[in-house]
């Protein structure tokens, strides 16, 4: 199980503002050292609230890539996004997205 992507993978995600905030997530996390690993075992109730020094780093790198413009919901939406690709695996993902796009099509 993969969740490796390339940013082509994320076309699946129709809205280009919500597929700019899943790339910056993606590569945020692969910046940091463990990031991954972090994300396959992230167990807290909230990405929003975590004071886990990760999430702090995940963050930053994530302004540090440009996107600086999260609210809490839109930075724990991603995050969950990747949450779900660390845990489940890339095929899984694009049929996550795939899904959603049928349902609200």
């Amino acid at each position: 199980m993969s969740y490796i992507m390339q940013a082509e993978d994320f076309n699946i995600v129709d809205d280009s503002y919500s597929r700019k905030m899943l790339i910056n997530a993606y590569d945020a996390i692969t910046m940091e050292d463990g990031g991954w690993d972090f994300m396959k075992n992230f167990n807290e109730e909230s990405f929003m609230f975590s004071r886990n020094p990760m999430v702090n780093k995940i963050s930053n790198n994530m302004a540090t890539l440009g996107f600086d413009g999260h609210s809490g919901a839109s930075f724990g939406w991603a995050m969950r996004s990747m949450e779900y690709l660390a845990k489940n695996g890339k095929e899984a993902f694009i049929s996550k997205f795939d899904q959603t796009a049928k349902l609200t099509g």
